[in-house]
């Protein structure tokens, strides 16, 4: 009879660590299939360390596992050994964690993962905004890069080559450009409060709040708004979240864009989070698609892109599994 441990099935455990919540799953090594899913507020611990330790005290307690391997995603640059979060208090480092948990953990940056994830995607759990001139099936080969992008707590995004590796970039951080007077005037506003106005800083929930600041402003009116209460307002037919909102469409059609010119996404241009999920009564695919495209003697390029939001469930824990299925340790 076999001990007890080499009875105990090997899985790998898989983090999502975003600014505001962490999302916890397991694989095993037999399947790529997510078990065990489970959501935890950044606020409610002090360290990820302590949050990992209670998702796995928790999980052997109930199924007869055995953790080999822990992958995490995070919304941060992942270079280093300690990794300090973007938009978070939480730091750690990579060998400590190591030691602490007693196995292997690899550590991609969250648009990595999802990135990975391209590789699973199928044309069900995409909500088409636009199929392209010669739209091919993803169940079939990317013949050009594939990219993925999304707002959240920041902005983040990354490529998917047809190689099958992966282009890192830190889209958020790029420098806003506008692109109308409109926006001109915002970018003024957001010069008071930012010596240098990124991406992020008007695209993502914080972001959201930065263009209700702007047009308020413009208004005669300093009033602040969260994200969330924006989105709640431009629902009941607020006439000023409304606008904060079409600013949030178009602008992210132009980044989004750009981002396509600059990876050569020809095989895709895909968004996630859940923050466009929330806007999806309000969100102008047309007006986003207008900006998208409009981008002069390429405006025929980014016509002949795929273009959607992808509605596959966990994104960045897939992507983990995809990463932790083809790296042995």
């Amino acid at each position: 009879m076999g001990s007890i441990s080499s009875q105990l099935l090997s899985v790998h455990v898989l983090a999502d660590i975003g600014g505001t919540n962490v999302r916890f799953a397991y694989v095993t090594e037999q399947s790529a299939s997510l078990q065990c899913i489970e959501t935890f507020a950044c606020s409610e611990y002090e360290r990820f360390e302590d949050a990992i330790q209670s998702y796995i005290k928790t999980l052997t307690q109930c199924v007869a596992v055995k953790p080999v391997k822990a992958c995490l995603a995070i919304a941060a640059c992942v270079q280093d050994d300690v990794i300090t979060l973007t938009n978070s208090s939480w730091e750690f480092s990579r060998t400590a964690l190591e030691i602490s948990l007693g196995f292997p953990v690899h550590v991609l940056n969250d648009f990595t993962a999802q990135a990975y994830s391209l590789a699973q995607l199928s044309d069900e759990q995409v909500q088409w905004w636009q199929r392209g001139v010669s739209a091919r099936s993803l169940a079939l080969p990317a013949t050009h890069t594939r990219s993925i992008v999304g707002p959240g707590t920041g902005f983040g995004g990354a490529s998917l080559l047809p190689s099958g590796e992966i282009l890192d970039s830190e889209p958020g951080h790029l420098s806003f450009a506008p692109v109308n007077e409109h926006e001109l005037q915002i970018l003024a506003l957001l010069w008071k409060r930012f010596p240098r106005v990124s991406v992020e800083h008007l695209l993502s929930g914080p972001g959201l709040a930065n263009l209700f600041w702007a047009n308020a402003f413009l208004q005669g009116d300093e009033s602040e708004l969260h994200a969330a209460a924006i989105v709640a307002r431009a629902e009941q037919g607020d006439p000023l979240c409304l606008k904060v909102i079409r600013d949030f469409t178009g602008i992210l059609g132009s980044i989004c864009g750009d981002i396509a010119l600059a990876n050569g996404s020809l095989s895709g241009l895909f968004l996630s989070g859940a923050m466009l999920k929330a806007m999806e009564g309000l969100f102008d695919q047309q007006l986003f698609l207008a900006r998208f495209t409009n981008k002069g003697p390429f405006s025929h390029w980014c016509q002949q892109l795929p273009v959607g939001r992808v509605t596959l469930p966990y994104p960045g824990l897939l992507g983990c599994a995809e990463f932790s299925r083809r790296v042995h340790d």
